[in-house]
C-alpha cells in the first residue's frame, strides 16, 4: 500500500472512531433530560455524604510499574504509527513523565528528545541517554522549526495556560510537521479530579467542595499515601489541573486554524456517571458549563502547521 492510501486508511480509521464516540452519546439521553429540566441548586455534599459514598465505591487499584510501561508503551506505538505514514524522524515529547514512551520511540530509531517541568525519567530511561531536558511548557528550551512531530500523551490537561502551551508546541514544529495530542479525563468528566485511587465516585470535583475533600486527604493521609504515584504531592487528592472546560479547548484549537490544520479531532465520550447525573441534575446544572462536559472525558487530535 503507498505512503498516500496508507494516510488515508489512517485517517478513515480515525474519523469512524469519532463517528462512534458521537453515536455513543445516545445513551446519555435519559442523564441529559434530567440536566436539561433541572433547576440549578449550589448545594455541594457534606463530608459524611463523602465518608459514606467512599465506602461504597471501591477506588481504582494502583497500576503496577508494568502496567505503566505497556500503558506507554502503547501510546508510543502510536505515534510511531503515525511517524512512519508521515515520514517524521525528528521527534519531541512534551510531558514526558517517566519518559517510558520517548524511550521506546528512541529504540525504535527515532531521534527523539523529550521534556518535562521535573527529573522523574525511568530507571532504565536515566540509563539510555535520552535527550531530556527539563523545561516549561511556556517557554520550550528548543529552536524554531525544529521538529518533524510533537506530541503530548496525557498532559495537555495539565498545562497552564494550555494556549501558551500549544503556541510553544507550534513553533518549534516545521512548516508541514505534526502536533498529536491526547489527554483524558477532562476536568469536568467523571474522573477528571484525577484522584480515583482515593475517591472511587464519579464527579467528586462536582459533588463536594474542595475544602471537604482536603479534609478526607488530611485525615486519611497515611492511608491514602501508597495511592500516590513516586515524587506525587501526597497533600493534595491529585496533580494540579488547569480546569479548562470543553468549550475553552474547543475555542482553543478554533481559533489557531490558520496555523494548524487538524486532520483528525476525537472527543472521547464517558458514561461512567449518568447515574450521578441523574441523582444531583440540580447540583450539576449550577455546577458545570454544559451537559458535554460532563460526558467527553478526553480528546485526541493530530494536526499538521501550516
Amino acid at each position: 500500500m503507498s505512503g498516500r492510501a496508507s494516510r488515508f486508511t489512517f485517517l478513515l480509521v480515525s474519523w469512524i472512531e469519532g463517528l462512534a464516540f458521537r453515536a455513543s452519546r445516545l445513551v446519555a439521553l435519559p442523564a441529559w433530560l434530567f440536566f436539561r429540566f433541572a433547576s440549578p441548586k449550589n448545594d455541594q455534599l457534606n463530608y459524611g455524604a463523602l465518608l459514606s459514598m467512599t465506602s461504597r465505591f471501591q477506588p481504582a487499584p494502583k497500576p503496577t510499574p508494568e502496567e505503566v510501561r505497556r500503558h506507554q508503551i502503547k501510546w508510543a506505538n502510536r505515534v510511531a504509527r503515525i511517524a512512519n505514514l508521515y515520514s517524521s524522524n525528528n521527534i519531541l515529547e512534551v510531558g514526558c513523565g517517566r519518559g517510558i514512551a520517548a524511550h521506546h520511540l528512541q529504540e525504535m530509531g527515532f531521534r527523539v528528545y523529550a521534556t518535562d517541568i521535573a527529573r522523574f525519567l525511568d530507571f532504565q530511561v536515566q540509563n539510555a541517554r535520552l535527550k531530556f531536558s527539563v523545561g516549561d511548557v511556556r517557554c520550550l528550551p528548543y529552536p524554531d522549526n525544529q521538529f518533524d512531530l510533537v506530541f503530548s500523551i496525557n498532559s495537555f490537561e495539565h498545562f497552564d495556560p494550555p494556549e501558551i502551551a500549544l503556541d510553544e508546541m507550534l513553533r518549534v514544529t516545521r512548516p508541514g510537521g505534526l502536533i498529536y495530542l491526547t489527554f483524558d479525563p477532562l476536568y469536568y468528566s467523571p474522573w477528571g479530579l484525577h484522584a480515583s485511587r482515593r475517591l472511587g465516585m464519579p464527579y467528586p470535583q462536582i459533588l463536594f467542595a474542595e475544602e471537604t475533600i482536603q479534609r478526607f486527604v488530611d485525615e486519611k493521609h497515611d492511608e491514602l499515601a501508597p495511592t500516590y504515584s513516586e515524587g506525587a504531592n501526597t497533600t493534595r487528592i491529585g496533580p494540579y489541573l488547569n480546569h479548562y472546560s470543553l468549550g475553552q479547548y474547543r475555542a482553543l484549537f478554533a481559533k489557531r486554524r490558520a496555523s494548524l490544520r487538524l486532520l483528525f479531532y476525537i472527543e472521547r465520550i464517558s458514561c461512567d456517571g449518568l447515574v450521578m447525573i441523574i441523582r444531583y441534575s440540580e447540583l450539576f446544572k449550577a455546577r458545570v458549563p454544559s451537559f458535554e462536559d460532563l460526558i467527553v472525558s478526553g480528546i485526541k487530535l493530530l494536526g499538521m502547521k501550516r
